[in-house]
């Protein structure tokens, strides 16, 4: 039989891996701020949240709280598990990104190479952040969760291809909206997917095979551990 973890061992092992989820979250958001940084475009989640607070005329973080909890219940439907990276999403890369924009350690770009390679940087950078926290097993954000979701009902297509098909439906509706789209936003949609398998295949990553823990799960985990020790 195993050595039984101490309530300790525990709380540390949670601690470190929020830790290390935290880390991914803020990288994340500093390849988002690289991209908005290289004002060739708006990504399509952005455009279409900044397209439905120009239509419904509420503000911008009215509808991105609105839109995290209708993802989150399609996630629920999709049975996907919410829990510590799930919140830690909701907060840090919006930190993430204030704390950028107020650094301001990279200025608007204005030549189209510069423009370029920023938004390719971004992408890169955005990949690696999303690796390091998926891999805790704690839950993804609502967004990746999606795309977890639907890439379980696709098995047998990349994670890359299956995020390339939901920016193309999510393009769509900003169109639809009017939201600001520009050659970024096109970059993104085809480039992501791509880049996101490049990085997890160098990182032999497979985001289908986390197992995640959810908040009922990491608290069931800690009552018996408790009652244990």
């Amino acid at each position: 039989m195993g050595k039984k973890e101490t309530l300790g061992q525990f709380l540390f092992n949670r601690a470190k891996r929020s830790v290390v989820a935290a880390a991914g979250l803020l990288m994340y958001a500093v390849g988002v701020y690289f991209q908005l940084q290289a004002d060739l475009g708006m990504q399509p989640w952005q455009a279409m949240r900044l397209g439905l607070s120009n239509q419904l005329n509420v503000s911008f973080g009215t509808v991105s709280i609105v839109t995290a909890l209708i993802l989150i219940v399609i996630d629920l439907f999709l049975k996907q598990k919410l829990g510590i990276g799930t919140f830690l999403d909701a907060f840090l890369v919006g930190i993430g990104m204030d704390i950028c924009i107020h650094l301001n350690f990279l200025p608007v770009q204005t030549n189209l190479f510069f423009q370029i390679f920023w938004i390719v940087a971004g992408m890169v950078v955005c990949a690696f952040g999303q690796w390091l926290y998926m891999a805790t097993g704690l839950c993804c954000g609502p967004v990746d969760s999606f795309l977890l979701g639907i890439g379980q009902l696709f098995p047998k297509v990349s994670i890359g291809k299956v995020n390339l098909g939901i920016l193309a439906a999510v393009l769509a509706i900003c169109v639809l909206l009017k939201s600001p789209l520009g050659i970024g936003t096109v970059i993104t949609v085809f480039f992501t997917g791509f880049i996101m398998d490049v990085v997890f295949k160098l990182v032999k990553f497979k985001p289908r095979k986390v197992v995640h823990e959810s908040l009922i799960e990491t608290a069931e985990l800690f009552m018996n551990v408790f009652k244990k020790n």
